[in-house]
């Protein structure tokens, strides 16, 4: 089978591995509802919004334009509905990256062979596949866009490097951050190997992708030292990561890169290696920025397969048994794990907080407030809405801390203090010490509960 064949099946798997959560309705985690609701009020208004009215009970628009630009102009186009299109584009562009791995190893490798299986490494890498499996977040487009400005820049094909440069600082200023911090760390390594680089381009890209998110940043009506708050460094996926979380999140193609950095010669490949090296060291602060290290893995753990083909060109029916099996095991376990993440029966409890009246504000936990604000059309004291978020941390506290209280002069002063009318509690907190001997054992002659089911429970204050 010819290697166009190849790559086009290996990119139908990647494809299918990725829609795996549209063949059970579902979406990825929480964000695709926020930036689906964006997009929407993009179409609807022709135009970026300047104001949310239902995140944090309502605050202005302070994302990075492009990426719900770009779903609400995929959905004009195609005239398929904003909530369908969602979590379509991510397995779309996910997958594309099979493509880009395989000209990447290819032009470095001068091999059909290892340049497929680098395209297939990153087909069924767990970590790339859980950032892409219909997972709707801009650092999942910009995990395709980055070393695609990385490759760009590496042909000298310095154009479309600028302008695609200019899309992520719109898209995603951290995986620009990322772009910028290792272009610069090429650039230092380039001068002292002495090796060919094209320094003055590289640094006006640099310059005009700053600028540009410097002139995005300048216009909200924000000052930027509140960027961010404390709430946004301590979620889950900001921990650092462990040596079991890289065997698990990269499967073996950590065991093939390793021996690609043993055997690979340095010097002609001391682009790739400080690449790769640069990623794992950004990996080291956190699971979030491990994603960029997926694509050199990828390209360097061809070679480490390379170098293991060609000792066991004898026993390679076993190796590639191995390796499929292997595989499985660990594509298995991404499916299972990527259920529901609102159940059909948790997502009609939510929808039937939109027929309560117009005056109704939601408490609950961060990771819920997405689904509810577009299911409801409601305003939430909380999501996970983090860019220059009124109050983040102190809200977040708040959210935190109120299903531990049975007290209720406590609780009173909490819905007080925010003016919610209404907390959310999902299915899977029932059975937490939290809210069972806390939230649920209070016995406040100002708490109701109107809704009750087994897959949420809502209570009414007033």
């Amino acid at each position: 089978m010819s290697p166009r064949k190849i790559i086009l099946l290996i990119f139908v798997l990647a494809l299918l591995l990725r829609g795996y959560p549209l063949f059970i309705g579902s979406m990825t985690g929480p964000d695709p509802w926020f930036h689906a609701r964006m997009a929407e009020m993009v179409v609807e208004g022709q135009a970026v919004p300047t104001y949310d009215e239902l995140s944090m009970q309502g605050r202005f628009y302070s994302y990075a334009p492009l990426y719900h630009t770009t779903i609400a102009t995929f959905s004009i186009a195609s005239s398929i509905d904003v909530l369908s299109l969602t979590p379509i584009l991510p397995l779309i562009y996910g997958a594309m990256a099979v493509f880009l791995v395989f000209a990447f190893a290819k032009r470095f490798f001068k091999s059909d062979s290892i340049a497929l299986f680098a395209a297939l490494a990153i087909a069924i890498m767990p970590l790339h596949l859980m950032r892409s499996a219909s997972y709707a977040r801009p650092d999942t487009l910009a995990l395709l866009l980055v070393p695609t400005v990385i490759f760009l820049i590496y042909i000298n094909r310095f154009k479309l490097a600028g302008l695609l440069t200019v899309a992520l600082a719109l898209l995603h200023p951290l995986s620009a951050l990322y772009l910028f911090l290792f272009l610069i760390v090429w650039m230092v390594i380039a001068r002292i190997s002495r090796t060919e680089f094209k320094f003055r381009n590289t640094v006006l890209l640099i310059l005009i992708g700053t600028l540009v998110w410097l002139l995005w940043l300048y216009s909200l009506p924000y000052s930027p030292a509140e960027y961010v708050s404390m709430v946004s460094f301590e979620s889950a996926e900001n921990a650092k990561p462990l040596i079991l979380s890289i065997a698990v999140l990269f499967t073996f193609s950590w065991i093939f890169a390793a021996i690609g950095i043993a055997k690979i010669k340095a010097r002609e490949n001391i682009f790739l290696l400080s690449w790769f090296g640069f990623s794992f060291l950004y990996a080291a602060f956190s699971m979030r920025l491990a994603i960029f290290l997926t694509i050199p893995m990828a390209i360097l753990a061809s070679f480490g397969f390379g170098v293991v083909f060609e000792k066991t060109r004898k026993f390679a029916p076993i190796l590639f048994l191995i390796l499929f099996v292997l595989s499985s095991m660990v594509l298995y376990n991404e499916v299972q794990g990527a259920g529901w993440f609102i159940s059909p029966p948790e997502r009609s409890a939510i929808s039937w907080m939109s027929s309560l009246p117009d005056e109704t504000v939601i408490a609950c936990r961060w990771d819920r407030g997405h689904p509810i604000t577009y299911l409801s059309g409601k305003p939430v004291v909380m999501d996970g809405y983090f860019e220059f978020a009124p109050g983040l941390d102190e809200r977040n506290k708040s959210m935190s801390a109120i299903p531990y209280i049975s007290n209720c002069d406590r609780l009173l002063a909490e819905q007080q203090k925010w003016g919610f009318t209404h907390f959310f509690v999902p299915s899977r907190s029932f059975g937490l010490p939290a809210f069972t001997n806390g939230l649920l054992a209070a016995d406040c002659n100002f708490i109701s509960q109107p809704f009750s089911g087994s897959h949420a429970r809502i209570l009414e204050f007033g």
